[in-house]
């Protein structure tokens, strides 16, 4: 039986120095399901921080690429992808916001969706359009490459990880990780 690694074990696994072990992910489908868990984990931590409608603020707090790094299993290519993460995870609360003022509702921030497009050693994630009807997610499409998969996931387990240690934290981030680790689900 193959073992993928949850949200919650991706990101104590980062947090206790080491990479995630997504050997088990062989398919896009799979993959897409992965990082749909980590996205809504970024977006949950990000609500109960109360910084989800906040484009500048997320920014702020997770736009540093040396805040990944600080982990011994972050690489150059995985940071890249956490702060990737951080300016998409920006661009829909602004674009949430704006949808939100004009049709007189609540953001619908939550209905992120990200495209993973992977063809012949190229890659591009992209946000695409709000679906305020739509729970949003992650989908892979093209290629299913386990490196590359395991950089992208690697760098989205950064960034939540990152955020359940530190946002709002003056220490090392123990106080704050323990008590904001039962938010990711």
């Amino acid at each position: 039986m193959v073992i993928i690694p949850t949200t919650r074990e991706a990101v104590r696994s980062v947090w206790e120095q080491e990479a995630p072990d997504y050997s088990g992910i062989t398919d896009s489908k799979t993959a897409g399901r992965v990082l749909t868990g980590l996205v809504r984990a970024a977006l949950d931590i990000l609500a109960y921080r109360r910084l989800s409608e906040q484009p500048d603020a997320i920014h702020m707090v997770s736009g540093d690429k040396r805040s990944y790094l600080r982990f011994a299993s972050a690489a150059e290519y995985s940071a890249d992808y956490a702060v990737l993460l951080s300016h998409i995870l920006a661009a829909n609360a602004e674009e949430a916001k704006t949808l939100g003022d004009l049709t007189g509702t609540p953001p619908p921030w939550q209905s992120l969706r990200i495209v993973v497009l992977s063809l012949d050693q190229d890659c591009a994630v992209n946000r695409l359009d709000l679906d305020p009807e739509s729970r949003g997610g992650v989908s892979w499409y093209g290629t299913f490459d386990t490196d590359l998969f395991n950089e992208i996931a690697l760098g989205f387990a950064l960034f939540v990880t990152h955020l359940v240690a530190n946002v709002f934290d003056d220490d090392d981030g123990r106080d704050t990780f323990d008590e904001s680790f039962e938010w990711v689900v």
